[in-house]
């Protein structure tokens, strides 16, 4: 056979005026021909006057310039072709076509490339797997821009940012900065931006002007571009504390300031018992909320933004956040340069792109309005879409850089429209879309949304629809064409949300493609149908591997219309399809479908008030259901899903839980809780047990473990005609000894407020057969030393009322009977001290900073200086009072750190304690529980049993989740394979309950460590 060498074309860029890019430049052209000569004919450029290299640098080359392509095997582009017409049939193109998620202004060019014949390979499908920060393989793009939309961002916003003040009324030497298509090159920009600094530097900025603060967010190639550019200026980095504190710096100011936002710094979890996971948030973001606008917003002037944003995470900005700013007086966000330019997206008054023409606007947050005009009543905005073609000289370096050791493949391998596309590398092979007038196989799935595009009828997020979010070898198997054909067959429109593209490549791990897609129809059976085929599809075809989970948005509210998930169904392959309920999306609700997810023949069904919480809980569940329940309105809504359920998981708030179990005895469905069963449960005991239904109450770490771990001893003891004699229980969250960093040796993973409350509840208990009470006001003096876990060095509070486990355990004749909370050693003197010092009232602050509300309170009290004061408050333990008087400088309260509620002074103080007492990104918390318990026997002798456990969070959990949600999980499972059989209310102290409930949290690692000595005796015990 004889093999015809390549010969490789150069388009013109026409899609854009601005588009000056190109794949190659001429030096790139040089090489290829230096190193391919023997299997390259010819590099054929098409003359174009736009573009950034002139043609005559291409010839002389070697390149030959010629405006008809036809003789070229492979052609390159950077953008489409402008008009399908211009295709040249039966030939190899290489360009952004922007397909691959169906988009619909884009079908028809796909449809002109099948029909001619091409042999089609996207850039954007050219990856190679890596392992990111947290141990997952996913795919990086071998061919982007993103370095260079930072760098012409920056210099863009700077331009945006002149035009902003000189509206308010400063001349700044921003203005003097073009934007970047003005330079011919990086350079020559550099420079430019090094003049602009030097003038800040020598003149400053005008008087009057505050200090300015950009503030970054991201820290990929958009956001280090951006600071390339911004690093050319006179700055100083800061932390964003630091940037809320120089406000008041006078000026003239010579200087700029940034500001690394990191995502502890955009979101928080509320209600958050758990520290901040970089890796938790990206698995499960519709758990955490925005805090920009509240944390780092007022203190910053030019907000760069090139953060990765979808729909599944919370706003950086919301049009809503920025009127409540402008409401409250802060008016300082002059400029955002939003570089991701995601619309509506992450900074959610990014209405429109700009363009390169026009590339601003304003947006005013108290009218709702934007104007191409820059005035001084709102913020001025940069959201040009093209950034990278404004500097086409490097853009063009860099993407030939990239492109050219995989064309050099090509050509190597005489690679052209007829060759099979599969013997080319992977990241190559993999990127092919179209070959032989058809879709690859790992494309095949576009066909559907061609006859979507054709046939499009645009539907509202509000009409009936079911969101599905399917994820596994979707392209391998062919199951997604399969999906998509079951879709297509029931006449249902469709809009693809989201279609990661990860088709396997040889002798590398597998890695899983999602698929989100919303399917619309009027008819409820129709979409049931549709459920019950794709659910079918993934049962059957086990090479996928694949899990789904789907949001329902239709609002069912009468038994007339059916689920395809009920009560009592059967699967094709015979076995019982199951239906949990969960009521909720918190902390441990995904720890909770995570387990009772495992089996592909249950489905757990969450529900929230907002979708993406409840989708992204139900992503843990293999299959994996949401809906919206508002919990504040249950009505027909909540009957109806309790009536889909074979049992149902309350982790709304403890209040709501006698409303759900209502519901629950009517429809003779079983309830789990992980809550204190209340007084107004306990009076359904009768109803529960008529109804022939299991109420299964406090299935947690506290209660929940400690019940069923302290029982398990008890039982045993009672079983040999034992008695207990002394019983002691102790449970504590902590942060594990690596992350106890700081003066009071804790870190909030609730809220500061509720351990401030629990720390000041009265208690009592039995020691020695005689009862001790303990005031509220003298809880924290009450710690004793606790040596169960040596290297630990913890201390023990008594937990409010102990004796009324004497009747739940059956113990009531134990001369001991104690629960208790541990910390480590010198947290409970320390909280004393600050409570004796008044931080936990209630009190007006008096003062606007942290330094006089102290002096305050210490002249309050008759102190003329505050050492003598802290010194008073700590009984006069000189050590002590210095470890107080360390904290407060740590927790920046000894300056003139503002007070953030000058209506209290303990709410102030919480806010000063949860700002400084988090948990960082990898730092681990702890769980503790430990029992202590002895026994007598009819024959004089005695048992002395000790009982532990100690569980650490992990990268993927945190020990407070696990602890939680697998028992809660557990017991639900019992009771769903009916191996709890006993109806009515129950508690997890009942032998039928703890015993598999200890074994299957055993199989999960929580696995508690137990000790006993025998004593011939009682006086040897003793």
């Amino acid at each position: 056979m004889i093999h015809r060498n390549i010969s490789v074309g150069i388009l013109r860029e026409n899609y854009d005026k601005w588009e000056r890019r190109t794949p190659l430049s001429p030096n790139h052209v040089k090489e290829l021909i230096e190193n391919c000569g023997e299997t390259l004919d010819n590099v054929y450029v098409q003359p174009a006057s736009h573009r950034i290299f002139p043609d005559s640098q291409y010839e002389a080359m070697g390149a030959t310039l010629r405006e008809d392509l036809s003789d070229a095997d492979i052609l390159l582009g950077v953008k489409r072709v402008r008009r399908e017409e211009d295709l040249i049939p039966n030939k190899t193109y290489m360009f952004f076509s922007h397909v691959i998620k169906g988009q619909p202004e884009n079908m028809g060019l796909l449809q002109s490339i099948l029909d001619k014949n091409i042999q089609l390979f996207d850039y954007e499908a050219i990856a190679t797997d890596i392992t990111d920060s947290t141990g997952k393989l996913k795919k990086q793009r071998l061919v982007a821009f993103g370095k260079y939309a930072g760098i012409a961002g920056m210099i863009d916003t700077f331009q945006c940012l002149g035009r902003r003040l000189l509206a308010s009324g400063f001349s700044t030497s921003f203005l003097n900065c073009s934007q970047s298509y003005v330079y011919y090159d990086l350079k020559d920009a550099q420079r430019a931006v090094k003049a602009m600094g030097e003038r800040i530097s020598k003149d400053g900025l005008p008087m009057g002007l505050e200090p300015l603060v950009f503030a970054f967010t991201g820290t990929g190639n958009v956001t280090n571009g951006a600071l390339e550019i911004f690093q050319l200026l006179p700055h100083k980095m800061i932390t964003i504390e630091e940037a809320k504190n120089i406000k008041s710096k006078p000026g003239p100011h010579k200087c700029v300031y940034g500001v690394m936002v990191e995502q502890k710094d955009l979101v928080c979890k509320p209600g958050s018992t758990e520290p901040f996971n970089l890796k938790h948030y990206r698995e499960n973001p519709s758990e955490y909320k925005s805090i920009f606008h509240s944390n780092v917003a007022p203190a910053c002037n030019v907000l760069i933004n090139g953060i990765y944003w979808d729909e599944r995470y919370p706003r950086v900005l919301s049009k809503q956040d920025m009127t409540e700013l402008y409401k409250d007086g802060h008016k300082n966000l002059f400029a955002v340069g939003d570089i991701s330019c995601d619309v509506n997206g992450s900074v959610e008054f990014l209405e429109k792109t700009t363009t390169i023409d026009n590339p601003f606007f304003s947006w005013n947050p108290m009218t709702n309005k934007s104007t191409d005009e820059i005035t001084s009543e709102g913020v001025a905005v940069m959201g040009v879409d093209i950034l990278p073609t404004e500097l086409s000289v490097e853009s063009s370096k860099h993407f030939g850089d990239a492109l050219l050791p995989l064309l050099k493949k090509m050509i190597v391998n005489r690679h052209h429209n007829d060759s099979n596309y599969q013997h080319l590398p992977a990241e190559l092979s993999n990127s092919c879309i179209a070959q032989n007038g058809l879709l690859t196989p790992n494309f095949e799935y576009i066909s559907a949304l061609m006859e979507r595009t054709a046939k499009a009828v645009h539907h509202a997020i509000r009409d009936p629809h079911i969101l599905l979010r399917i994820q596994g070898h979707l392209f391998d198997s062919g199951l997604i064409n399969q999906i998509l054909d079951v879709i297509e067959g029931l006449d249902c429109h469709f809009e693809v949300e989201e279609c990661n593209v990860t088709p396997s490549i040889s002798g590398a791990a597998r890695v899983k493609s999602t698929l989100m897609i919303r399917v619309f129809s009027d008819d409820d059976d129709t979409l049931n149908n549709v459920l019950k085929k794709v659910t079918l599809l993934l049962d059957l075809i086990d090479s996928a591997e694949a899990s789904m989970q789907h949001f329902d948005s239709r609002v069912q509210t009468s038994s007339d219309s059916k689920a395809s998930t009920g009560k009592g169904k059967v699967s094709v392959l015979g076995e019982k399809e199951k239906n949990v309920l969960v009521l909720g999306a918190g902390m441990v609700a995904s720890s909770l479908a995570e387990y009772l997810g495992r089996s592909k023949h249950t489905t757990v069904t969450v529900a929230s008030q907002y979708e993406n919480d409840a989708m992204a809980v139900a992503h843990n569940a293999t299959r994996g259901k949401a809906v919206c329940f508002d919990a504040s309105r249950p009505g027909d809504k909540l009957r109806y899903l309790i009536e889909e359920a074979d049992i149902v998981v309350s982790l709304l708030p403890a209040p709501m839980h006698p409303i759900v179990a209502q519901e629950c005895i009517a429809l003779k469905t079983d309830l789990v809780t992980a809550s204190y069963e209340s007084d107004e449960m306990r009076s359904l005991r009768k109803s529960c047990e008529e109804a022939g239904i299991t109420i299964l109450n406090e299935v947690g770490l506290d209660p929940g473990m400690d019940h069923m771990s302290a029982m398990k001893i008890i039982d045993s003891v009672h079983e040999r005609g034992g008695e207990i004699t002394s019983f002691s229980s102790v449970c504590g969250g902590l942060p594990a000894p690596e992350a106890a960093n700081n003066p009071l040796l804790y870190k909030f993973s609730w809220s500061p407020m509720g351990v401030i409350r629990a720390s000041q509840n009265n208690a009592q208990f039995s020691r020695d057969g005689k009862v001790v009470k303990v005031d509220g006001s003298d809880l924290l003096a009450s710690a004793e030393p606790f040596d169960a876990w040596k290297s630990l060095n913890l201390e023990c509070l008594p937990n409010r009322d102990s004796l009324i486990y004497g009747d739940k355990y059956g113990i009531s004749s134990a001369g001991t009977i104690f629960r208790g909370t541990l910390r480590y050693n010198g947290f409970s003197a320390l909280f004393h001290v600050l409570k004796n010092m008044g931080l936990f009232e209630q009190e007006e602050t008096g003062a606007a900073s942290w330094n006089e509300v102290l002096e305050n309170l210490s002249a309050k009290r008759g102190f003329e200086d505050l050492r003598s004061f802290i010194k008073y408050c700590s009984n006069g333990d000189k050590v002590l009072a210095a470890r107080t008087n360390g904290a407060l400088e740590w927790l920046h309260m000894k300056s003139d750190t503002p007070v953030s509620d000058p209506s209290s002074v303990v709410k102030s103080f919480c806010d000063v304690l949860e700002q400084h007492l988090q948990f960082a990104e990898g730092e681990r918390d702890m769980v503790l529980m430990h029992h202590d318990i002895k026994a007598s026997f009819c024959d004089g002798s005695a048992e002395h049993h000790k009982c532990q456990l100690q569980v650490f969070g992990d990268g993927k959990m945190t020990a407070m989740c696990k602890t939680v949600g697998y028992t809660a999980a557990i017991g639900t499972k019992l009771i769903l394979d009916g191996d709890i059989s006993n109806k009515g209310l129950l508690l997890p102290t009942s032998k039928s309950v703890y015993v598999p409930s200890l074994d299957l949290l055993s199989k999960e690692g929580l696995v508690f460590e137990e000790q006993v000595r025998h004593y011939k005796d009682l006086d040897e015990a003793v």
